[in-house]
């Protein structure tokens, strides 16, 4: 687990980041022109505003975040085939027919302290939801896959006294028949 400090106003450590060095992106496949077809991957920003629950006093300074990503649901889906699904429309996607549909939440434990004279810490705990998909190659035979799951960054900031703005960007990948031992999104890989 890689430990981060973002720098502003005061200092957040960050607990939860994955080593982007220790990751590999994957390619679906070759052709015979040995051009390498796209990965079966996504990135999302997931943001979100939380209130502190009543009885936890205001937000002096944020002092630590941790970040957890889990698998609620993930299944393969038939959508609409483009005129031609091996390229990109302007906007860079693909329709080939198959989507891998993404159901996750981030468990989150934020560490703060007090805006009082005596300082005291406090945690609260939240969940988000999120929801991402991944386009599939149109011949994509996956019946034993997972989906490696990477924490690239994670932003928060104190809204106002009583809420939190936080920002949490992920990289989603598809791994067929992985057997390695890597910590994968779905906990049943």
């Amino acid at each position: 687990m890689k430990v981060c400090q973002c720098f502003g106003q005061s200092v957040v450590e960050i607990i939860g980041l994955c080593d982007p060095a220790e990751v590999t992106v994957s390619v679906e496949s070759q052709d015979a022109d040995d051009c390498l077809e796209a990965g079966a991957w996504t990135q999302i920003s997931v943001p979100e505003l939380f209130r502190l629950p009543a009885d936890k006093p205001d937000i002096g300074t944020i002092d630590k975040v941790f970040v957890e990503v889990h698998s609620i649901s993930t299944r393969i889906v038939n959508t609409p085939i483009g005129p031609c699904p091996s390229k990109e429309n302007i906007e860079g996607t693909r329709l080939t027919g198959k989507k891998l549909v993404i159901e996750g939440v981030l468990k989150q434990k934020i560490v703060y302290t007090a805006a009082r004279p005596d300082q005291p810490v406090f945690t609260v705990h939240f969940d988000a939801q999120f929801s991402a998909f991944i386009v599939l190659a149109s011949n994509a035979e996956l019946k034993d896959f997972c989906v490696e799951a990477c924490i690239e960054d994670v932003f928060a900031i104190p809204f106002n006294p009583r809420e939190i703005f936080k920002n949490v960007t992920l990289f989603l990948q598809v791994k067929a028949n992985r057997t390695d031992g890597c910590v994968y999104f779905d906990q049943s890989c």
